[in-house]
């Protein structure tokens, strides 16, 4: 049976901030006024523009965002704290009886033919009751706009979106975007413009485009001896030597059967992970894994590293409004949860310790001839989609050490050994701590770090 300790919960404790939407001037170079307001690198804006054409073919109404490019080269993106900003454009060869414009900035669940909005921020960027569309004004001191619509008109606009929202008693974090070819579910944000007319009330015309979402979210520190391996660049400390700095599990056993022999063997192991147990995409997971067992040639098969198979795993859960009977014949109450798994980066391991003295670079292990230590880590691609939770949709990740496969060995064990609940975050730590560490003089030695949160 595997080990599966508890998850932790992923709701946010602080109270939702109120969206909040600004008309900026207009500006001659879009990209340029953004930056004077946003500290982002100009080199990883870009503008993305998405358009309606007329008969001729020539664009007439054009939807301009502001997105990381880093990212994405094709669709806008945008961190947690950064608002959705841009611009809308008309260029109208005729008049046109357009009377309001407005914008709109939606986040969805999507499991099933209904989508369900969890955020929906809207605001008028122009309406006849704001006056001149070139000099538009929200508290009513303009006469309203009588005329019909001609020419070239600009209107900027910067949507900031809250953390956090609120589904009735619970509070989520808003999730990343989320949208896989095989997958049923998804988290969809789209920023859409439409364009009511006094003639077409009932046929708006809407431009609209999907962006993608980041939330931010990091690991909180690690260790002070973890953080002082990574500012001199020197090995992480094991668990016997940084014990603050290491999660470990519950000592578990793995049974099977030599070819050579038909007698059964045992070991007994235990898993370590490196804390805290969120870790960065596009970094790694240190761990490492202690392995006991009496028969020599068992535990000289169950320690080759190609021997040790542990797993990311993702989880994305989700149900789409279905329910189910708890017995057969009754009426259906229970909502049905789906679950897709997804089996990833596979751990690469090498022995910590000499086989002949029993000792690491880092840490002296106790001499125990039936007993063997394994360092190793798992690559975490750049592209892994956040932990998040909300509502009925969840995506979790946890580490899997599966069966011992080995050549010359036959496993016992049908299901996972360990199964370690994770997080993966979006954003490095970066510390600056100030480590003081006592010398024999009593004084105090510090060290700074300023190093990311990675495994070097």
């Amino acid at each position: 049976m595997a080990y599966v300790p508890p998850t932790n919960s992923l709701r946010n404790p602080f109270a939702p901030e109120p969206a909040t939407v600004t008309q900026e001037p207009p500006s001659s170079n879009l990209e340029s006024n953004y930056h004077q307001q946003n500290p982002v690198e100009e080199a990883k804006v870009k503008e993305y523009t998405f358009d309606l054409v007329n008969k001729a073919g020539k664009p007439w109404a054009v939807l301009s965002i502001l997105g990381n490019e880093e990212y994405s080269k094709t669709i806008p993106a945008f961190d947690e704290g950064v608002p959705v900003a841009g611009e809308v454009r008309l260029d109208l060869e005729s008049s046109d009886s357009i009377h309001a414009i407005i914008l709109s900035v939606k986040g969805q669940l999507i499991t099933g033919i209904n989508p369900v909005t969890f955020i929906d921020v809207q605001t008028t960027l122009w309406s006849r009751s704001m006056g001149d569309p070139r000099k538009p004004s929200s508290d009513g001191s303009n006469s309203k706009w009588n005329e019909k619509l001609k020419g070239n008109y600009v209107w900027p606009f910067s949507v900031s979106l809250p953390p956090t929202i609120t589904i009735g008693n619970e509070v989520y974090r808003l999730p990343e975007s989320f949208s896989e070819r095989h997958t049923r579910a998804q988290i969809e944000y789209e920023v859409s413009t439409r364009y009511q007319s006094v003639l077409t009330k009932n046929t708006t015309l809407r431009l609209n485009t999907v962006v993608h979402y980041i939330p931010f979210s990091r690991p909180t520190p690690s260790s002070g001896l973890r953080q002082l391996a990574y500012s001199q660049h020197t090995a992480l400390l094991g668990p016997e030597s940084d014990p603050e700095g290491w999660y470990n599990t519950s000592s578990f056993r793995t049974k099977g059967k030599l070819l050579s022999s038909t007698q059964t063997v045992e070991a007994i192991c235990k898993l370590s992970l490196a804390l805290p147990l969120c870790y960065t995409r596009g970094t790694s997971i240190p761990c490492a894994i202690v392995i006991e067992c009496e028969d020599p040639q068992a535990l000289e098969l169950l320690t080759a590293p190609e021997a040790i198979v542990l797993r990311m795993r993702r989880s994305v859960r989700f149900h789409t409004g279905e329910k189910a009977a708890a017995h057969f014949g009754d009426i259906p109450t229970k909502l049905v949860w789906k679950e897709e798994l997804d089996h990833s980066e596979l751990a690469s391991w090498w022995p910590a310790a000499d086989r002949a003295l029993e000792t690491d670079s880092t840490e002296t292990i106790a001499v125990n001839p039936f007993q063997r230590m394994l360092r190793g880590e798992i690559h975490l691609r750049p592209d892994l989609t956040t932990s998040s939770a909300i509502e009925y949709f969840r995506i979790e990740y946890s580490v899997v050490l599966f069966p011992f496969d080995a050549p010359g060995f036959e496993s016992l064990d049908s299901d996972p050994l360990v199964i370690q609940p994770l997080s993966v975050a979006a954003q490095l730590y970066v510390n600056s701590l100030v480590l003081l560490l006592r010398t024999d003089s009593s004084q105090s030695v510090a060290f700074v770090d300023t190093s990311y949160y990675y495994w070097s």
